[in-house]
């Protein structure tokens, strides 16, 4: 939905930006009532004012809720960490241990009692609280809820879900103010987390949907005369890739210039739910591309413990599947050495966090990978970012490694009134890994690679001849002709379709290691839907920091079983696995596969390292752009486009797919990253971050 725009900015807008201005992570806080009690600030969902009253909630509806406790000593700890990554500074990686982050940094055992009385005290029951003791998981029902905490559960729709949250922000005893900070639970805001996974008619080809030729091996094998003239672009186009493979990505990443397998190596990967037949899905794709096999010594998957009452076909497991077996596969292509260790949430709701809480607290894994998020920062509760925030240090601190996916929907302005970054990729704690558009010119691993950001037109009155197509590709394809309404292209100009996520964040200040190296014009303002600029008093944390191949249609194949149709016919390209199910291999993409890429570089650099090299982002800014370990992307210096074709082998539907580039009129002008806002530059730019890794080099650079 976009927000309707009052004069310059919406009124909700202009709330928002002068709560953050400040560029200073908000704090929940808590404001004495008086008559024992306390209002925890900051525990009302921000999107409420923009939401749809349904209804209240069912008073017997049991709801499953943490409470958030406090570090001790969080500043200390923020120096720690800065003199954690800090050559020459005696702490210099020397990372210490859960137990010791425990004993210094994690709430007393007295505190959570304390918490945990009060609870048993109204009629909840205490469920699970991890070892670190960061937070309570407890349940009950929305009566019970609404007495203990002073609120009113409610029923909204927004964003076109169906959602219960808390009309007015909870109280607490005065004297648990100091000890808790955060209710999460008491909306549903979680549901507004999604994979970063490109679905749909315009994405990449869903359930047991090969990829529709014709389709290229490398970038223009296989190019099509198109009449009339495209654009800017020219007669001979090239279709979309078919799906790089391992082979492939690897030797266009340098990965096959090292020794390096991540050897000894254990990678996080965490999602809702988990696929059932992963291992066989995977081992199916590593015996296509000559990738050792997962069994036990090599893949884990881990059961968060916790009670969640949250029904399931509110939050589509299925929907996670695809992003289970791309995040593993990939994995396992960049790094098949290393072990993986993959922890799914009982949905898209708490357990996310929990999961990735439980990886962190229990020392599980080395570096960690998240291929999900939430568009935008202000839909989501800023005392769970607070939670989360509090998570990513502890991670920072042990020398664990944790990534997330930018997102996919560039600067999200139009969906959400304001350009800015996506969560938890703007986290300052996290390294985002941002979208490239990857051309790979044959098999040397030649290649071009630019900012990500697709756009789309459909071909009206157009003759497409393919030339050539792959020898696999099945069935026939003859000369197709568009016949709508006259000749010509629409729409003109092409419209933005998707692309790497990026922006400024709303919440946190620049931090250090940014300082000098991103723009101020980026890091000092952002602009609304309707493109009118907004300036900040002081510099904000900008997102990506860095970037791999994203765009679906330059990406990679994965595979992933799938139930047969009901014609009961096995897909083009697919293999019949029982009566119900055959293995598949398509082309996918978005920042879901950015995220995992790098994690497999960074699973190359701990085995170099014989050591973990934690916390990424003051190591990777102080190299900088154009140093040979990260390669600058430079838009293209042409408009560059290519086909594809959306529907089937006897039924095409060609598409016109421009990358970073759009024609403006017909002056010839071009505009780089036309998605609101974002730009691809010479330099650190808010679509590729510092650039994209050239793995020797950057492994070298870390294990300095």
């Amino acid at each position: 939905m976009k927000f309707r725009v009052l004069a310059a900015v919406s009124l909700f807008l202009v709330l928002i930006l002068a709560l953050f201005d400040a560029g200073v992570t908000p704090v929940a806080t808590a404001a004495n009532n008086g008559n024992g009690k306390v209002t925890l600030n900051g525990n009302v969902a921000p999107w409420l004012s923009q939401a749809t009253f349904t209804g209240r909630s069912d008073p017997n509806g049991r709801v499953t809720f943490s409470l958030y406790l406090n570090l001790n000593n969080e500043s200390a700890l923020q120096t720690f960490i800065h003199n954690l990554y800090t050559p020459g500074t005696k702490e210099y990686r020397h990372f210490i241990t859960p137990d010791q982050f425990h004993a210094l940094y994690s709430p007393t055992q007295a505190n959570l009692k304390a918490v945990t009385d009060f609870l048993s005290a109204n009629s909840l029951k205490v469920e699970y609280n991890p070892a670190n003791s960061m937070y309570v998981d407890a349940s009950g029902t929305v009566a019970q809820i609404e007495k203990a905490f002073g609120v009113t559960e409610n029923q909204y729709t927004y964003n076109g879900k169906n959602l219960r949250a808390n009309a007015q922000a909870p109280t607490i005893p005065a004297s648990l103010a100091p000890l808790v900070y955060f209710i999460g639970g008491l909306d549903e805001s979680e549901q507004l987390i999604t994979p970063y996974i490109r679905t749909g008619d315009n994405a990449p080809p869903g359930e047991g949907y090969a990829t529709p030729g014709p389709c290229s091996t490398y970038w223009s094998d296989h190019d099509a005369t198109v009449s009339p003239s495209a654009y800017q672009y020219g007669s001979n186009l090239p279709w979309l890739v078919c799906g790089y493979t391992p082979p492939q990505i690897r030797a266009a990443y340098g990965v096959d210039k090292t020794n390096l397998t991540g050897s000894g190596v254990r990678v996080g990967i965490t999602d809702a739910f988990a696929s059932p037949t992963i291992v066989q899905d995977v081992n199916l794709f590593s015996a296509h591309y000559g990738l050792p096999l997962l069994d036990s010594s090599n893949f884990q998957q881990v059961v968060v413990p916790g009670t969640y009452n949250f029904p399931e076909n509110r939050y589509d497991p299925q929907g996670w599947y695809g992003e289970e077996s791309l995040d593993v596969d990939w994995v396992h292509a960049m790094a098949p050495g290393a072990t993986i260790v993959y922890a799914g949430g009982q949905n898209s709701n708490q357990p996310l966090d929990h999961a990735l809480i439980h990886l962190i607290d229990n020392n599980m894994v080395d570096i960690i990978t998240n291929s999900w998020g939430i568009t935008g920062e202000y839909t989501k509760n800023y005392g769970h970012i607070q939670a989360d925030e509090k998570a990513f240090m502890q991670a920072a601190a042990q020398g664990i490694s944790v990534l997330f996916s930018s997102g996919d929907d560039g600067d999200v302005a139009a969906s959400r009134g304001l350009a800015m970054g996506s969560w938890p990729a703007t986290s300052p704690w996290v390294t985002a890994v941002g979208g490239t558009s990857l051309a790979l010119k044959d098999a040397t691993g030649a290649k071009s690679e630019w900012g990500w950001g697709t756009y789309f037109s459909g071909l009206q009155g157009a003759t497409i001849s393919p030339n050539d197509y792959p020898l696999n590709f099945p069935g026939t394809y003859s000369t197709t002709h568009f016949a709508v309404n006259g000749s010509g292209w629409s729409p003109w100009p092409p419209g933005f379709l998707y692309g790497s996520g990026g922006g400024i964040s709303l919440t946190f200040a620049q931090p250090d290691y940014q300082k000098g190296v991103v723009p101020t014009t980026l890091a000092t303002s952002t602009t609304t839907a309707s493109g009118q600029t907004v300036t900040f008093s002081s510099p904000h944390r900008v997102v990506p920091d860095v970037s791999m191949v994203g765009d679906p249609n330059t990406g990679v194949v994965y595979g992933e079983t799938y139930a047969i149709s009901g014609d009961t016919s096995i897909d083009a390209g697919c293999t019949k696995l029982t009566n119900q199910t055959e293995y598949c291999e398509r082309r996918i993409g978005g920042t879901s596969l950015s995220s995992p890429l790098f994690a497999g570089v960074l699973a190359l650099a701990v085995q170099a390292n014989h050591g973990r090299v934690g916390f990424v982002n003051p190591a990777l800014y102080k190299l900088g752009s154009g140093n040979g370990a990260i390669v600058d992307v430079m838009p293209p210096t042409s408009p560059t486009a290519l086909l594809r074709n959306t529907g089937t082998a006897t039924n095409p539907k060609t598409t016109l797919r421009t990358i970073n580039s759009v024609p403006v009129g017909t002056s010839g002008q071009v505009v780089e990253g036309a998605d609101s806002s974002l730009r691809t530059t010479a330099g650190w730019d808010d679509v590729t971050g510092l650039g994209t890794p050239y793995v020797p080099l950057l492994v070298q650079s870390l294990t300095q």
